[in-house]
């Protein structure tokens, strides 16, 4: 009986595995031109060579930087000064402050601090004519007795600042006159900003929790008179 399955040409050991036949494709069909007249052939662009980077008089494949030479080490050399001014801070110079800005963080702590520091406020008494202690936390409510109230962050970064110093006593005077208890009694002239300075205890001697007291009395060898009122503006004041 017959086999159904159908006949197969073998494939000769000599033969060559030929391609897949690929489709013809027909060419693009141009439109008639008019009478006279011939169709434009399209014009291929040149394709532009990659650009050769030129590195010590040859050619190279690897890029280098846009700037010239003398701009590649002048770099390399502030990054070294850079690196130097971290690890040695500047001295406070003022031609030399934007530089120290930019520098000084490794310099947060280079030294132990020996001194606690706190400010204190003082009013000239108009009865009295002297100093006499004056509480500023009915005009800084906010963390009144610890450091991180307003008043001794004012003292601490603008004791050294007229203008804000001015505005101070002109705040402080207001108040008094409106009727804020500051602990002193009478008219006041003027106000006396005094930075304290109490040694720190050596390593191991027991520290006592600070508290803030801003009527205790301070030490003469511990204050020290960062601003006041001028003579003449206390007089005015006192006299108006």
């Amino acid at each position: 009986m017959a086999s159904r399955k159908p006949h197969r040409r073998k494939r000769s050991a000599d033969q060559p595995d030929l391609p897949p036949a690929q489709p013809a494709v027909a060419p693009p069909v141009l439109p008639a031109a008019p009478i006279g007249q011939s169709i434009a052939q399209p014009v291929a662009q040149p394709v532009k060579p990659l650009r050769a980077v030129v590195r010590r008089g040859a050619v190279s494949d690897v890029a280098v930087g846009i700037r010239p030479m003398w701009a590649r080490i002048g770099l390399v050399f502030l990054a070294c000064a850079y690196y130097a001014a971290l690890l040695h801070h500047p001295a406070e110079i003022k031609w030399l402050a934007p530089a120290e800005f930019f520098t000084e963080a490794t310099a947060l702590f280079p030294r132990a601090s020996d001194s606690a520091v706190e400010y204190r406020l003082e009013g000239w008494s108009c009865t009295t004519s002297s100093w006499q202690l004056l509480d500023p936390r009915p005009y800084f409510p906010i963390q009144p007795d610890d450091k991180e109230s307003r008043f001794q962050r004012l003292g601490h970064f603008y004791y050294n600042e007229r203008p804000a110093m001015v505005a101070l006593a002109n705040y402080i005077l207001d108040g008094h006159a409106a009727g804020i208890d500051d602990g002193v009694t009478g008219k006041i002239g003027g106000i006396q900003l005094i930075q304290v300075l109490r040694k720190v205890p050596p390593v191991g001697t027991p520290i006592e929790r600070y508290h803030f007291d801003p009527m205790a009395p301070i030490p003469a060898d511990q204050r020290k008179e960062k601003y006041h009122t001028s003579q003449s503006e206390r007089t005015r004041r006192c006299n108006s």
